[in-house]
């Protein structure tokens, strides 16, 4: 039998992030890389799409390659095309991006609160290409899990671009899992 993913809630969320991260889970933030403080991140799709459709299969444009556990460092990496960047990563890559999914999904989350264009999306059927997924302890794993949407969820999966395991577009089936969505307009 199906089991549909299910969309945290805030507190849900919230309670996730303090548990994995304590008090800096309110702290992180996405910020411009200028160091400028809008109140509209800036962001461009086309530019973070651009990057996972070069760099999806493979590696990342950074002299680190790719990691283990890489996820959050692809979806750094795409962010960081478009000048956006986490404001207090605990550990970096090379080039300076986040590599710790627990510090992107808390900046995605604080976000929500910060800039007028950065949005949690509350139903797998208001999703689109280009929306950011996390997920607590995907397939049962400890870990959570990062991607970016090639085409709109359902609430049984969805084709993604991410790494850890390579996908350029593949379907995931997210079947019994709970999922956060976010947009950057």
């Amino acid at each position: 039998m199906e089991q549909n993913a299910r969309i945290l809630t805030d507190e849900e969320e919230k309670h996730f992030h303090k548990k994995l991260l304590g008090l800096r889970a309110t702290q992180l933030l996405l910020i411009p890389s200028d160091g400028s403080k809008p109140n509209v991140l800036p962001f461009s799709l086309a530019k973070v799409l651009s990057y996972c459709a070069e760099w999806c299969a493979d590696g990342n444009d950074c002299s680190d390659g790719m990691f283990e556990l890489d996820c959050t460092h692809f979806i750094s990496h795409a962010l960081s095309k478009t000048r956006v960047l986490v404001n207090l990563p605990e550990t970096t890559c090379t080039n300076g991006v986040c590599i710790r999914v627990a510090e992107l999904a808390a900046a995605f989350f604080n976000s929500t609160r910060t800039y007028s264009n950065v949005k949690k999306i509350a139903s797998h059927g208001d999703t689109r290409r280009g929306d950011f997924c996390f997920i607590p302890g995907f397939f049962g794993l400890t870990k959570l899990h990062a991607m970016i949407l090639a085409d709109a969820a359902t609430a049984t999966g969805a084709k993604v671009f991410g790494h850890t395991n390579s996908r350029c577009g593949e379907y995931i089936d997210f079947e019994g899992e709970k999922c956060s969505y976010y947009r950057v307009e």
